[in-house]
């Protein structure tokens, strides 16, 4: 059985995935992590080569204004570490949910119940509309693994 060829729609693109197939979603995650890996290596190859020639170029005993350039270029790369963090929290949270039984993962049309404690959550979460199947904070956070329940 080999692999079927991608449908598109009439105008070019692929249909949205079917969040009723356990198999289709499954897949999208697994694919998701895949991607995320892919970020994480290249993103982590390019700040590597970066620092690397930035160093090779601080060898070189360069003016101090173009020292203070090349110091910049390297404390720009601090940008991997926090984004880098950032893709490993949503990478885990793809990865657990690959874990997860067929069905266990509900998506359905109806309003997410809106929890009634609040308190502790960022002042940002309120601004996520709750009426309308959106999450609070509170619930990324549970989600992402950063403490709370």
């Amino acid at each position: 059985m080999g692999r079927q060829p991608d449908r598109l729609t009439r105008d070019g693109r692929r249909p949205p995935l079917a969040l009723n197939d356990p198999r289709a979603v499954d897949a999208a995650l697994r694919a998701a992590v895949g991607q995320l890996d892919a970020v994480l290596a290249e993103q982590e190859k390019a700040a590597t080569r970066i620092l690397g020639l930035a160093e090779l170029l601080m060898a070189r005993e360069p003016d101090p204004a173009t020292r203070l350039r090349i110091e910049a270029i390297m404390e720009s790369c601090a940008f991997q570490d926090v984004a880098g963090q950032r893709v490993r929290r949503v990478r885990g949270l793809l990865s657990r949910l690959t874990t997860l039984k067929a069905g266990a993962l509900r998506l359905t049309d109806r309003p997410v119940e809106t929890p009634t404690d609040t308190a502790g959550a960022a002042p940002e979460a309120e601004s996520i509309s709750t009426s309308q199947g959106g999450l609070t904070q509170a619930d990324v956070d549970r989600l992402l693994g950063k403490g709370g329940t």
